[in-house]
């Protein structure tokens, strides 16, 4: 397999990474063309980065007086010819472990969902820590792309039962300016 694309993202293991490491993976794929896969990539991305975070961060909110040293984590995607390679590096040694919880458990699940979403998955170790990966399928595009979009004297008209949403109605929105008003 080639390489066709690939990015990386570092930052500091602290709350903040699950949701910069969602926003990466979304602006990344859909700029390579990877939009079939971004829902599961955000998901897989996110569990992995809230574990390296769990393994080796800040968890809670502190103060700068209470800050201790960070620690560092990478992400990378990796587009191959039919794939998308998550990879999350973190400087923990600790193996990942998939563990079952509990029904009422609120946390331990995020393995499974990354080994049902993903095509494989594991980890190795690197420099000093390890990198947990996941590999997505990508779906291949069907012949001609996107089916073409048949014209009709009726396509320029809403859908049937949203004309009634469409209606205009002022006091609708004197009311809504003078609630934003009392605000």
């Amino acid at each position: 397999m080639s390489i066709r694309f690939r990015d990386h993202l570092n930052l500091a293991a602290v709350a903040t990474a699950p949701g910069c490491s969602r926003m990466f993976a979304r602006a990344t794929l859909t700029r390579w063309g990877a939009v079939d896969v971004v829902d599961d990539a955000m998901l897989v991305v996110s569990e992995l980065v809230t574990n390296a975070v769990n393994a080796t961060g800040v968890s809670g909110p502190l103060n700068w007086a209470e800050l201790p040293p960070l620690s560092l984590l990478t992400v990378r995607l990796v587009a191959l010819d039919g794939s998308v390679v998550i990879e999350v590096w973190d400087s923990s040694p600790t193996e990942p472990v998939a563990r079952t919880p509990a029904p009422d458990d609120e946390h331990g699940r995020g393995l499974h969902l990354v080994g049902h979403l993903a095509r494989r998955w594991g980890f190795y170790p690197y420099r000093g820590g390890k990198v947990v990966w996941a590999e997505l399928p990508l779906r291949p595009p069907g012949p001609g792309g996107l089916p073409k979009r048949r014209g009709s004297a009726s396509s320029s008209s809403p859908p049937a039962g949203a004309a009634g949403r469409l209606s205009l109605d002022p006091q609708i929105f004197r009311r809504l300016i003078d609630g934003l008003r009392e605000l």
